[in-house]
């Protein structure tokens, strides 16, 4: 049945016909904000173990790689609670706590980029590329962090789905940024850290370079076009080939 949804959501998204302009550039690169562009994965880690352990469980890096990765907060705390068989109000708790910390870490001055990225962009900009940047927050907070971050000189476009209501980012999302980008997948790159993303964005149809976390190295992210162990190592022949 999940399937289905998705396929009637990629099936949607591609209905949708906007004019390409003979001027636009030839590809698009496009990455999530958090977690990829921003690392979070350490902050939530540190934080869903402090709470925990208040609770009397204990939260290892084993179990933030089995229950911890999704994108969003509210679908990992779901994740957790239900495999640690947390009641409402611990869940409702967790959630809150670890919403705070994260944005307590976008406003910090210790946010940053993840290291090496400004290479990248600017290898994808000389390549003609056009930057599109995914986000679950709020379009206003993710405009906020990205302008803290410094990515702002870059001119990405930023696609906001606060509260999406399956794994983010699904196939759907991809498209409908390469839809507004105006390119279609098979001249696009993602940049993905994690094997969910990786595989959505292979099911739309994208060139996928995968550069794995400490948490999410021991996935399985084949069917990628390139992996590497640092963001500052991908080239520009890995993220577009011959597009």
């Amino acid at each position: 049945m999940r399937r289905l949804r998705n396929q009637e959501r990629i099936n949607d998204v591609m209905a949708i016909e906007i004019p390409l302009d003979a001027k636009s550039p030839a590809r698009a690169f496009v990455m999530e904000l958090e977690g990829v562009i921003v690392p979070t994965r350490r902050v939530i880690f540190e934080t869903v173990r402090t709470v925990l352990s208040e609770q009397g469980v204990t939260f290892d890096e084993a179990a933030m790689m089995r229950h911890g990765l999704h994108a969003v907060p509210a679908h990992m705390v779901s994740d957790i609670a239900e495999h640690f068989g947390l009641r409402a109000a611990a869940r409702t708790a967790l959630l809150g706590k670890l919403t705070k910390a994260l944005a307590d870490h976008f406003r910090s001055g210790a946010v940053t980029m993840v290291l090496g990225l400004d290479r990248i962009l600017d290898a994808a900009r000389g390549a003609g590329a056009v930057l599109g940047v995914l986000s679950w927050q709020e379009e206003d907070a993710a405009r906020a962090l990205i302008e803290k971050t410094g990515l702002i000189r870059w001119d990405p476009r930023v696609f906001s789905s606060p509260q999406p209501d399956h794994e983010f980012p699904g196939a759907d999302v991809w498209l409908k940024a390469l839809k507004v980008l105006g390119r279609g997948p098979r001249s696009a790159a993602a940049l993905c850290g994690a094997r969910s993303a990786a595989r959505s964005a292979l099911a739309a149809g994208m060139r996928v370079v995968a550069v794995p976390d400490e948490f999410t190295s021991y996935q399985d992210f084949g069917g990628v076009d390139a992996m590497t162990d640092h963001i500052s190592d991908v080239t520009a022949d890995q993220l577009f080939g011959r597009l």
